[in-house]
């Protein structure tokens, strides 16, 4: 079994969240007309994950693109049709995103010791200790196999 890994960053959004990785490249952005809120399925014109499900992965990517509409699309994602991430993980959580994550109650996680897109591959298993916002988050990366 692949050994897993350990990394301490900063909660934007406190919670605990444990899932498979989805992992991107290109910034991300939560706005209902790049990732519908009735099917949690990314449609970003020319985007590596165009066609792949964020509902209950942990997504990491590094930062938002788009506007503020974002934050509402990750609450409704989350909370109301229920096909949103169980958290996200960002070199650089956005304030729109923050916003997104604190109202939908999931984990987000930037600022890690290493480059949480160079550690975490899509598959991998991620587990997201985050008690308190603007404090210490642990996350424990575990391999697929």
């Amino acid at each position: 079994m692949p050994e897993s890994k350990v990394f301490k960053g900063i909660a934007r959004s406190k919670g605990r969240a444990a899932g498979e990785a989805l992992v991107s490249e290109q910034p991300l952005s939560w706005a209902p007309f790049t990732i519908p809120n009735e099917t949690g399925v990314i449609s970003i014109f020319g985007h590596q994950l165009t066609g792949q499900s964020v509902r209950d992965k942990i997504v990491v990517y590094p930062t938002v693109s788009g506007s503020t509409t974002g934050s509402i699309g990750l609450y409704f994602k989350v909370k109301q049709s229920k096909v949103g991430p169980q958290a996200i993980i960002c070199r650089k959580v956005h304030p729109i995103d923050i916003g997104g994550a604190i109202a939908a109650e999931i984990p987000a996680v930037d600022n890690l010791e290493a480059d949480p897109l160079a550690e975490i591959k899509t598959g991998d298993w991620v587990e997201i200790e985050a008690e308190q916002v603007g404090g210490l988050a642990v996350v424990k990366i575990t391999p697929k196999a």
